[in-house]
């Protein structure tokens, strides 16, 4: 699809679609990483929480080489050095750098596919009537997979419906129907 995200910075410009992804980061075991991008704490509360390899709450991705510049500053208690700003701002571009490389994986997922039919799509209730179908989740499915750019899979699910349904237009038609009814 043409306006899914291609990077986290996409994803940061709507909000419902930054939850949904923070619910994919959490399934994925990287939640910690998005947060760390997004947390304005100051340096000490940032490397107790993320950047301390080894004894950090929720330690990121960072290279050795970022690390160990905040290590000799937290080593020394010295947390008020002006080399903090630019060791977190590194940190960060390294971890976004990371999460960009997975952000295909997010619009691929069910978080996203979830995220597009509550935000993108017409209500699957209002085309089921006006298509005289009966199963509404089914047909949901249909156009979620649609909206999400996986037309394979929706006409897939589009002809089982078919045969469920006793329909006799097929999927161009039907689709061409959703469009001019403002529900594709």
């Amino acid at each position: 699809m043409s306006n899914d995200p291609k990077v986290v910075g996409d994803i940061l410009k709507d909000k419902k679609m930054t939850a949904s992804y923070m619910d994919y980061c959490k399934r994925r075991y990287c939640l910690n990483e998005f947060m760390f991008t997004q947390n304005k704490g100051n340096p000490e509360s940032l490397w107790a929480r993320y950047m301390d390899q080894k004894k950090g709450k929720e330690p990121v991705n960072i290279t050795s080489k970022t690390y160990n510049a905040a290590k000799v500053l937290a080593e020394k208690g010295d947390f008020k050095s002006g080399d903090w700003k630019k060791i977190i701002e590194t940190g960060k571009k390294e971890v976004v750098l990371m999460l960009n490389k997975d952000v295909m994986g997010f619009t691929g997922s069910d978080e996203y596919k979830k995220y597009v039919a509550e935000n993108r799509m017409g209500d699957p209730k209002k085309a089921a009537k006006l298509l005289g179908i009966t199963d509404v989740k089914k047909l949901k499915d249909v156009m979620v997979n649609i909206a999400v750019g996986d037309k394979k899979t929706g006409e897939k699910l589009w002809k089982d419906l078919m045969k469920k349904e006793k329909i006799i237009q097929d999927f161009k038609t039907i689709m061409g129907n959703l469009k001019k009814a403002g529900l594709a």
